[in-house]
Parts: C-alpha cells; sequence; structure tokens
C-alpha cells in the first residue's frame, strides 16, 4: 500500500511540474499582454529566429508599435503580411 502511494505521489507531483512549464512564447505573450513589451520582445526576438512564425512577427509588431517605434512596427508587420496573407494591413480610405 505505501508503494502504490509513493507511485501516485510521483505521478501527481510530475504532472503538476509539466503543466506548471511554459513555453517561451507562453511567457512571452504573458508578459506582452501584461504590458510588459522589453521583456515580451526579447524571448520572441529570440525564439522568431529559430522558429519564425508569422503570429510571432505579427505580436513582435505590434509590440513596437504600442513601444511608439514605428519603423520597427513596420518591418515586423510586413515580415508577418510576407509568410500568410492573413496578416494584411489594414488601410483606412
Amino acid at each position: 500500500m505505501k508503494i502504490i502511494s509513493m507511485v501516485l505521489v510521483i505521478l501527481i507531483l510530475s504532472f503538476s511540474l509539466c503543466w506548471a512549464q511554459k513555453t517561451p512564447m507562453e511567457k512571452a505573450y504573458g508578459l506582452y499582454f501584461q504590458g510588459n513589451m522589453k521583456e515580451a520582445l526579447k524571448i520572441m526576438e529570440e525564439d522568431v529566429k529559430e522558429n519564425p512564425s508569422a503570429k510571432t512577427y505579427y505580436f513582435i509588431g505590434y509590440a513596437y508599435y504600442k513601444m511608439k517605434k514605428m519603423d520597427m512596427a513596420k518591418e515586423y508587420f510586413d515580415k508577418a503580411y510576407q509568410m500568410e496573407s492573413f496578416y494584411k494591413p489594414v488601410v483606412k480610405k
């Protein structure tokens, strides 16, 4: 009975540790939505080097936009659009 209890405790702890760990991008998105753009940018820019994705380019662009760095924002918005047309810029008429 003690062995079964110990095994259950170990399994529960190992599963809870797995659920608690976040990927770098999950951490970056969390920081982004908390308004910590500089820290989010560090993680996203590092991750996008290894795993380029339109979504990440878009979020990087939007972080720069929120920081009022329009040239950088445009650069990353353009990269997102080049990968996926879904990220097409909205043009006001």
